[in-house]
């Protein structure tokens, strides 16, 4: 057994063999918690702006780029992009460029185990998933759900993001593991509006590569909200709800850095121990952040606008944080935005958010059952599924549980998941079967 797992750790062939053995109904199910909505909120919930992605439409499996591609730009009878779709994703998809989609009405669900990865750190590659609208092909109503979707490391070459929506109204991302953008991991900005991010984990597990052309060589900068300062046309958009999110290990900066919207981070998780900052407030930015657990070791925010050239104004609200004392401070005559103004909803206290929303088994990441034909029925209740890229390190502390998450002291008969610590700081989580 101990030979196995040496070569688990060392294989990127066995990686992908292991967890493609895996069966859906080898996961123990259990119902969402009440902490759970399982539908968009807040902004993602505008009466007359609801997310309802590809509701009622077609259904299909795809285990490929090509037939992903391909499902995504499904066109109707008259070539109408709006087709709703509902799309499955099953077992290790590698893209191999950035695809861009201009389309409507769609719900992408990644089955359990699923991965969608790429390898491309150029700067020509790098990306993996793009929703755009422009010259006169919208995209709007997209629901992306228990996808976990891998870049190949940050690597500032002015590359691509591992996930990017621009122009895009309506969007609802859940239950997603999200990270090592080359780029940035994920990013939304042109307009792209009435947005709900809940239950998302983003991570860096790959070691940040050095040497870019951009001088950064550490760009593990997670999601970036507006463009630039100039970009002056999402001024009264990305109005965005952040809601039990999770900012995990490698997160250096940019949990988000927003410019213009109204963003509300409520019951969110921060162990990104180290960073240079997790919240950063730009030009215009409205920020109201919500009994949110900051931990130990953790900035919290950052000050980037600029008032040398004219880019002063913002407004940044903390109130009921761990480690974070309340405050209300505001460059500029810009209301404050206070959430409750514009919508319904049930804030938990902060002390709950590491046992919540970090949780292993139901908390945020893509944690979800999801079955073909019945979408989201419960959660797996195994680990959060990200595939760690294979490293050259040697594991230490492994450590064994069954496929419902209960603790093993050594791997049993039939599935067992191991989870191992990597002497580079990497984490690999692999499932094996004896």
């Amino acid at each position: 057994m101990n030979h196995l797992m040496t070569k688990l750790s060392h294989s990127h062939k066995l990686l992908l063999a292991a967890l493609l053995t895996l069966s859906v109904s080898a996961y123990c199910q259990q119902p969402l918690s009440t902490y759970d909505q399982n539908k968009p909120i807040g902004w993602g919930a505008q009466p007359g702006f609801e997310v309802t992605g590809g509701e009622g439409g077609e259904e299909v499996v795809v285990n490929t780029e090509d037939e992903l591609d391909a499902a995504i730009n499904k066109k109707g009878a008259s070539g109408e992009r709006d087709v709703p779709m509902i799309i499955y994703v099953k077992g290790q998809v590698e893209f191999k460029k950035m695809h861009t989609w201009h389309v409507k009405n769609k719900t992408i669900l990644g089955l359990p185990g699923s991965r969608i990865f790429s390898n491309d750190r150029t700067k020509k590659n790098s990306g993996i998933m793009k929703f755009s609208s422009g010259s006169g092909a919208d995209s709007e109503n997209i629901i992306l759900r228990n996808l976990t979707i891998q870049g190949a490391g940050a690597y500032d070459v002015d590359g691509d993001d591992a996930l990017l929506f621009q122009g895009v109204r309506r969007i609802w991302v859940d239950h997603c593991t999200i990270g090592d953008g080359v780029d940035s991991s994920f990013d939304c900005n042109h307009e792209s509006d009435y947005i709900c991010v809940s239950w998302c984990r983003f991570v860096y597990r790959i070691a940040p590569q050095e040497g870019g052309s951009g001088g950064a060589d550490d760009h593990r900068f997670c999601n970036t909200w507006g463009s630039s300062d100039k970009a002056t046309e999402s001024e009264g958009h990305l109005n965005t709800t952040f809601a039990n999110c999770w900012w995990d290990e490698g997160c250096m900066e940019r949990c988000p850095r927003v410019r213009f919207g109204k963003v509300h981070i409520v019951n969110c998780y921060y162990t990104n121990t180290g960073c240079h900052y997790s919240i950063g407030y730009g030009y215009k930015s409205n920020i109201f952040a919500e009994n949110c657990w900051f931990g130990d070791g953790v900035t919290a925010t950052k000050d980037y606008t600029d008032p040398k050239k004219g880019y002063a104004d913002y407004n940044l609200q903390l109130t009921g944080c761990h480690r974070q004392d309340d405050l209300k401070q505001q460059s500029g005559i810009i209301d404050y935005f206070v959430p409750s103004q514009y919508y319904t909803y049930a804030a938990f206290d902060a002390s709950l958010v590491p046992s919540v929303v970090g949780n292993q088994q139901t908390g945020a990441g893509a944690t979800l059952m999801v079955e073909v034909g019945k979408g989201v029925t419960g959660y797996a209740n195994a680990p959060t599924a990200i595939a760690v890229a294979p490293s050259d390190a040697a594991a230490r502390s492994p450590h064994f549980f069954s496929p419902s998450g209960v603790r093993l002291p050594s791997p049993r008969r039939g599935l067992t998941i191991v989870r191992q610590t990597m002497t580079d700081g990497g984490i690999e989580t692999v499932i094996i079967r004896k």
